[in-house]
């Protein structure tokens, strides 16, 4: 019985490592499709260690509040989506402290504005929720996101 547990075990072991083998090819065959391994040409943010875990934090939690508002939609409580968008991700003096901080601790002229633009659209989204006009809510969330992606396309940590 040791025995046959010990070969099924083997064989498990070695049929992962060939797998892994395989997934690792793959993904090496795809990014030299793409032109190969890229570097990361963004900005990196020049901010305290601890400021940047801070950062990230935020930001998953931006990620967390569009999935909030996203399933708000879904189920067409515009209320709720507005409600949402306005306390959790909306421009208020709080958020523009903070973005202010990190943006002055960076030296990057550009943080603020692009952080400025995806709580304002937040608030753009809010308004427009709260009036009822879903379809026009679901485009504005598409220009948040978009507008998170203009930040993190030009900003690294």
């Amino acid at each position: 019985m040791k025995k046959i547990l010990s070969i099924a075990a083997a064989i498990t072991f070695l049929t992962a490592g060939v797998s892994l083998a395989d997934e690792h090819a793959q993904m090496h065959e795809m990014m030299m499709k793409k032109g190969g391994p890229k570097t990361d040409d963004r900005t990196e943010l020049k901010i305290p260690p601890p400021m940047k875990v801070m950062q990230k934090g935020m930001m998953r939690q931006h990620l967390d509040t569009i999935s909030e508002i996203t399933a708000a939609l879904a189920i067409n409580d515009l209320n709720k989506a507005g409600d949402i968008a306005k306390s959790k991700l909306g421009w208020n003096p709080e958020e523009e402290k903070r973005c202010s901080l990190v943006g002055q601790m960076a030296g990057e002229s550009d943080f603020v504005p692009l952080g400025k633009a995806v709580h304002l659209k937040a608030d753009e989204l809010a308004d427009t929720a709260k009036a009822g006009n879903r379809d026009k809510a679901l485009v504005l969330l598409s220009e948040l996101i978009t507008n998170c992606n203009a930040c993190h396309q030009r900003f690294r940590h």
